[in-house]
């Protein structure tokens, strides 16, 4: 996906991880945001026009036609621009087109609203993991 403000497209899982670690867990070691899985799944990037990287989301395969994005996150200075939205869209897009059935994530309860907007429920699975709580919410594809 390209406009004239930025472009999505695949990246190698280790691109995704100084975002990462800048944006979720910068208290912690940048080891922390690498997932022993992150070989296995798929990332995107969203980039501006510039090929600044500025949002990012990793998204696994789990059985036939579930699908769930991890370690998405937009770089704090770009946030409320859209971005990560354009990003999320893209994604549900993705997994549509790949036969989805279900996607889902772990939610910071902090962002439900933002999931919400995108027709994601809350389950009634929570959590509490790296000092935020979190909830599991799905979307039906």
């Amino acid at each position: 996906m390209r406009t004239s403000n930025f472009y999505i497209r695949k990246i190698p899982g280790n691109l995704t991880w100084p975002l990462r670690h800048r944006v979720m867990y910068p208290e912690l070691s940048p080891e922390s945001v690498i997932l022993e899985e992150d070989d296995r799944g798929m990332h995107f990037g969203l980039f501006s026009a510039d090929d600044r990287l500025w949002s990012v989301i990793s998204l696994f395969r789990h059985g036939d036609g579930y699908y769930q994005f991890r370690k998405f996150a937009t770089d704090t200075a770009q946030q409320g621009k859209g971005y990560g939205s354009a990003l999320l869209s893209y994604t549900i897009d993705f997994c549509r087109k790949e036969n989805g059935r279900v996607l889902w994530c772990n939610a910071r309860t902090s962002a439900t609203s933002f999931y919400k907007r995108y027709r994601f429920t809350e389950t009634d699975t929570t959590f509490f993991k790296d000092g935020h709580d979190f909830v599991i919410m799905e979307l039906e594809l």
